[in-house]
């Protein structure tokens, strides 16, 4: 994927440039702008104008390409069988364009991944999609890893990069599927307010990497962590232990598994299901490399 990002600068109104108007701050979590939105609907709607059609009767409609593709990616994102789908053009034009602009943040990045892993969706507009995403500021960032493509959080621009290259280190590794599946999935139950799925998914990145670099480790941190020590690739005890007392809080008969094992609600929000996913995906990639290294 292409990895370039538009010029700040042009996309500031002469208002803004001059100090007139306030300059566009970065995106809360559970938010995407109405001026992001506006230019998601103008990429669809450019898609979408390709599979036009005229009758002789001057009707527009989709062409049967076109009609295909607005069932599947349609009844994907309504979750409704394709053959119920209203395919009529008018309809589809303004049924999206509302979509886009109005639906709650998680519907739009749920109609982009319909579209965007859809088998007629060509990379120029994936890219064109992940440029918005990062010149906007938006506290999501899609994840072209490995499909489906996904979009996942972050809490600022570099916390966002860092979770990308750290994710990036996971999957290209290939020596832990599980684990960027797991990661994956975190990033899916945060998107949906799933908090404590989302941690426990977070958690079962790393048990991958440890049973990866360990398999008589169980899953558990500390015979992968000494296997690393023993090699002389981890010469910081403090981190060590770090991490160890925070995986000990998700495991404590108050902690996250034991909530869940009890059906019962966790008492995690987003500023801690956030925490550990990046925390997470950062000491997956760390062990990685470890691993590698030894």
């Amino acid at each position: 994927m292409n990895n370039s990002r538009d010029d700040l600068s042009d996309r500031l109104t002469f208002s803004q440039r001059y100090g007139y108007e306030p300059l566009p701050e970065p995106m809360k979590l559970k938010e995407i702008s109405d001026d992001l939105r506006r230019e998601l609907w103008n990429e669809i709607r450019e898609i979408l104008l390709t599979y036009r059609s005229n009758s002789r009767y001057g009707r527009i409609y989709f062409s049967q390409r076109g009609k295909r593709f607005i069932e599947r990616v349609i009844g994907k994102f309504q979750r409704i069988p394709e053959s119920r789908v209203n395919a009529d053009y008018e309809y589809v034009m303004t049924a999206l364009e509302n979509s886009c602009l109005s639906l709650e943040f998680n519907r739009v990045l749920e109609l982009l991944e319909a579209m965007i892993n859809d088998r007629d969706v060509n990379e120029d507009f994936v890219e064109r999609v992940q440029e918005l995403f990062m010149s906007h500021g938006a506290a999501y960032w899609l994840d072209t890893s490995q499909r489906p493509f996904w979009f996942a959080p972050h809490a600022g621009i570099e916390q966002g990069e860092a979770i990308q290259q750290a994710v990036k280190t996971v999957v290209e590794s290939g020596i832990a599927p599980g684990a960027a599946t797991h990661l994956r999935e975190a990033a899916g139950y945060l998107n949906a307010g799933r908090y404590a799925d989302s941690i426990s998914k977070s958690i079962l990145a790393v048990e991958s990497i440890a049973r990866m670099i360990d398999p008589n480790a169980s899953g558990t941190l500390g015979p992968a962590l000494k296997s690393l020590e023993t090699s002389g690739k981890l010469n910081h005890p403090a981190l060590k232990k770090a991490f160890i007392t925070l995986y000990g809080y998700t495991n404590d008969e108050q902690g996250i598994r034991h909530a869940l094992v009890d059906k019962d609600a966790a008492n995690v929000g987003l500023d801690e299901a956030m925490f550990m996913y990046g925390a997470c995906a950062s000491f997956a990639s760390y062990l990685i490399n470890k691993h590698q290294k030894a």
